[in-house]
């Protein structure tokens, strides 16, 4: 199969703003330092000057990734056509194809809301990385963007070739050879100084033009993407829409498992 083709393939899911926008951060004292700080109960990042979360219209701008369509709904995929599939677009043998199937416990085919399903795998990585004895984060790193919020606290190059027509990912230039590496603690130490000037809260009032706000990420609630459900709770981080923020009710408990969600 030809590589137009599998990119036709790719564009039918809504994934093909992906290809391109992929950030490489590799400045794990960054990353230390805000995973210190993400809180579980509240889905957010507990800071000086409040609480900072990554919105559905982060995901939405950042990504480019539809953040309407179905939340939690999987088709089931017969596995002969699932191995077929691996053959012809992977060009892997059959062999492999249906031993990787299995141990995946069978095909599934998705309805296309990747944004939701890509914030609800960031925030439960956020929340097992939170954990005093977790030593590693995974997810979408790239849906980290802090250099959108927080200026003065990562330093990284912006594209000065970048188009408000592409996802707001491919504005920076993150790799290896542009990210200057800073230890945890003086990261740590940045985050202590912050102030309410120093944060960007509305960075997309451009980009807007091209993805414009949805009211879907005012939502409060369950967000569940197959038998992971996390909270979202844009209520603490009004700021981050424009508006004042005031003290938010307690939240209720954080800890949420697949039978507690199941069949509602």
């Amino acid at each position: 199969m030809s590589v137009p083709t599998i990119e036709g393939l790719i564009t039918g899911t809504g994934l093909s703003p992906l290809i391109a926008c992929s950030v490489d951060t590799d400045d794990w004292g960054l990353l230390s330092a805000f995973v210190e700080r993400w809180h579980r109960e509240t889905s957010s990042f507990h800071l000086p000057v409040g609480e900072l979360t990554i919105t559905l219209d982060d995901v939405s701008s950042i990504l480019h990734l539809p953040v309407i369509g179905d939340f939690h709904a999987f088709e089931p995929l017969h596995v002969d056509d699932a191995v077929q599939m691996l053959v012809d677009l992977l060009m892997v043998s059959p062999e492999s194809a249906r031993a990787e199937t299995v141990q995946c416990r069978g095909p599934m085919t998705e309805r296309y809301a990747w944004g939701v399903a890509a914030l609800v795998h960031m925030y439960d990585q956020l929340n097992d990385a939170s954990m005093g004895h977790s030593r590693q984060l995974g997810g979408y790193i790239t849906l980290l963007q802090i250099y959108e919020h927080f200026p003065s606290i990562a330093e990284s190059t912006a594209d000065q070739n970048y188009d408000e027509a592409s996802p707001r990912a491919c504005r920076w230039i993150a790799t290896k050879k542009t990210v200057k590496s800073i230890r945890t603690p003086s990261y740590r130490e940045r985050l202590d100084r912050l102030r309410i000037p120093d944060v960007c809260w509305i960075p997309y009032g451009e980009h807007q033009e091209v993805r414009d706000f949805h009211v879907r990420s005012c939502y409060s609630g369950l967000l569940r993407w197959g038998p992971v459900a996390v909270y979202y709770r844009p209520e603490r981080v009004v700021q981050q829409f424009g508006y004042t923020q005031t003290i938010p009710a307690l939240p209720v408990d954080s800890w949420v498992s697949y039978d507690d969600i199941h069949g509602r």
